[in-house]
């Protein structure tokens, strides 16, 4: 019996993750009944997205027992988000982690909790995890400057007896893991970037271990784990993401894994940046109410997974500033399924934004009636939802075609809103063909130039030093890709041209889709024999070293597209020019589009429509370092037209006109 003082007793939720295999978490709820503990307060099962069938099974134990809150995502989060979305109903200070096909046996969680109850610098703890077959699987884990984890007792002929001392280690497995809330919190979560799978448990362990406190591991706590039931699965398609994530992982951690080799303690100098760093006292009050927000009047809405892009940058941009003149707690995200309030913070601190700029709402929790102003988001004339709120804009980043039939069907939700936001003119004038060619009813389209340079960026190295080539986008295919095809190719012959000293740099997000992975491992292999790096899913600190160290900036996107027939197959707008302008890194891009109106602003001739062209204009600027010098820091003076001040000044014009402000 643990007394009604102890800080633990009532006071730990438990979060289950669940993605087709009900059955399996059912076996869970039942070890977890069996274990019965009265630290316990709540168990949150939250569905990653299973089919209808798999949903049943969840639903009926919770109609017949309601042992247990079910959240359902209505989309695969993966395993991360899943369960940064499962702390956002947490109600208690300290959280366990708890894998579907991992049984807890009794007196496990007593065990985890005495282990921190005794030892205050202790910020995460897991047990021994044994296979079903009684054999031991893991003892904790160490980690390797390598990426290579060693979970320990795995494979050894010593069985689970053999260990019973508590002890430190580099990371335990988040199959069944406890920590202070606030501790999950303050180091940002399980970090997306390692979507949808492998090292997001080290890395949370490591981030633990350097903003916390200690990683143990107590072996006198067991569970047993059948191990990947749910990565295992084909459909998911994880064959090839270990060892993307193994690189990434290396890049983030190992110096300070290197550097740990040779001190008793980590070296924190050598520590990465987390996502989220010190947060102040309200931003982790707002994140710790995120399962209960606040009756936003302010909805910004997106139809689009929110991953690190042009698009999401905009969005939070607009966060920002609304958040600025209203309070956070009175600008929520909406987006078709429901993300977490740490995952809304994780892209704000991406973007360079210090605090939180709104919460996470699913679509369905939103009250369009008591909204006062409305942001929505789309790539269509169509808009994804009918306007709402007192007064609504749409911004579109480019008129995607849709069906002759769509648009009758909803084209006049168009209508209803206040206005179209856009930012180019490219964008302006496809918008106005397609409403004059569908006689749609409109509002007004308001151009404003997005925020688009680097705050704080500097002019990094001088011109002639620098001995990169940069194209920094996501990795995808389809509609509007990146190109880096093209610029790999560029490269290749101004090396075969008898350039020498430079290196070639790609940067961007992995789409988390099969289809993005493939096109990765696709750009790696057309790169091979060339001196080229490539930075994926790289944090903002990073590239802004890139930026610094970059003499040119290469962007291809819409190589090779017939403007008049595949508009929509063009960059919209060419926000990383943009950026690496303000740094200095003078861009060179593909002559259609949003991008020439970008280069034409900056005053540099910089375009091209070959490959040929392409590496004509590099070495061009690179045979002239004293007149790339001069441009180069003409181009830090243009790229204020796209500054924070200037974008807020239109936001501001558009809010007053429509009585918001």
């Amino acid at each position: 019996m643990v007394a009604a003082s102890d800080p633990f007793h009532d006071n730990v939720s438990v979060i289950v993750l669940n993605y087709n295999q009900a059955q399996t978490t059912l076996e869970c709820l039942d070890a977890l009944a069996i274990a019965h503990s009265d630290l316990i307060r709540d168990i949150i099962v939250v569905d990653n997205g299973s089919n209808p069938e798999e949903l049943d099974i969840l639903r009926t134990r919770k109609a017949n027992h309601d042992d247990f809150t079910l959240v359902e995502v209505g989309v695969n989060r993966f395993f991360g988000e899943g369960n940064n979305i499962g702390v956002d109903f947490a109600t208690s200070d300290y959280i366990v982690f708890l894998n579907n096909d991992a049984f807890v046996q009794p007196g496990w969680i007593e065990v985890l909790a005495s282990t921190m109850r005794d030892d205050p610098t202790v910020a995460a703890v897991g047990p021994m995890f044994l296979y079903p077959d009684g054999r031991v699987q893991e003892v904790g884990g160490v980690a390797l400057a390598t990426g290579d984890v060693m979970q320990v007792g795995k494979g050894t002929v010593w069985g689970p007896d053999h260990f019973d001392t508590p002890c430190a280690v580099d990371y335990c497995s988040a199959a069944c893991l406890m920590m202070r809330r606030a501790d999950f919190l303050k180091v940002g979560g399980f970090g997306f970037e390692w979507e949808p799978a492998y090292y997001e448990d080290t890395d949370l362990c490591l981030k633990l271990w350097t903003k916390c406190g200690k990683v143990v591991v107590n072996p006198l706590a067991r569970v047993v784990h059948i191990e990947s039931k749910t990565t295992s699965d084909s459909r998911l398609q994880l064959q090839d993401i270990s060892e993307i994530n193994r690189e990434r992982f290396v890049k983030k951690w190992g110096a300070w894994l290197e550097a740990r080799q040779t001190s008793h303690l980590a070296d924190l100098d050598h520590a990465p940046r987390t996502e989220l760093d010190e947060l102040s006292k309200t931003d982790l009050e707002l994140l710790a109410t995120a399962h209960a927000p606040p009756d936003p009047k302010f909805v910004l809405y997106s139809p689009y997974e929110l991953v690190p892009g042009g698009g999401e940058r905009l969005l939070f941009e607009v966060a920002s500033h609304l958040s600025s003149l209203v309070g956070t707690p009175n600008v929520a995200f909406a987006t078709p399924q429901r993300y977490s309030a740490i995952r809304m913070q994780q892209i704000a601190a991406t973007f360079g934004f210090e605090h939180v700029v709104g919460l996470a709402l699913p679509w369905d929790e939103v009250e369009p009636d008591r909204c006062r102003f409305s942001f929505v988001i789309g790539n269509s004339v169509v808009p994804p939802v009918p306007a709402f709120g007192e007064r609504s804009v749409y911004h579109i980043q480019f008129p995607f075609w849709v069906s002759d039939a769509h648009v009758e069907a909803r084209g006049e939700w168009l209508g209803g809103y206040d206005e179209i936001w856009v930012y180019s003119e490219f964008v302006r004038r496809n918008v106005n063909g397609l409403v004059r060619h569908y006689g749609l009813k409109a509002p007004p389209i308001r151009l404003i130039h997005a925020h688009a340079t680097w705050s704080g960026a500097t002019s990094g190295l001088p011109w002639p030093e620098r001995k990169t080539i940069l194209t920094v986008g996501r990795f995808f295919t389809g509609g509007h890709n990146k190109r880096q095809d093209i610029v790999i190719e560029a490269f290749r012959r101004l090396v075969d041209q008898g350039v020498e000293g430079m290196e070639l740099a790609l940067a961007g997000s992995i789409h988390p889709s099969p289809e993005g992975r493939r096109r990765f491992h696709e750009l790696q292999r057309l790169a091979e024999g060339l001196n080229c790096t490539f930075y994926p899913n790289i944090g903002r600190g990073d590239l802004a070293a890139l930026y610094e160290r970059s003499a040119v900036l290469i962007h291809a996107a819409g190589f090779g597209v017939d403007a008049e027939e595949f508009p929509e197959r063009l960059e919209h707008f060419g926000i990383t020019p943009i950026e690496a302008a303000s740094f200095g890194c003078i861009p060179v891009v593909y002559g259609a589009g949003g991008p020439r109106e970008v280069v034409r602003v900056l005053g540099c001739d910089t375009t091209f429509s070959t490959v040929d062209e392409c590496t004509a204009i590099v070495s061009g600027l690179l045979s002239d370092p004293s007149a790339s010098t001069e441009l180069s820091a003409h181009i830090i003076q243009s790229s204020s037209a796209w500054s924070t001040e200037a974008y807020f000044n239109g936001i501001d014009e558009s809010l007053r006109h429509l009585g918001v402000i």
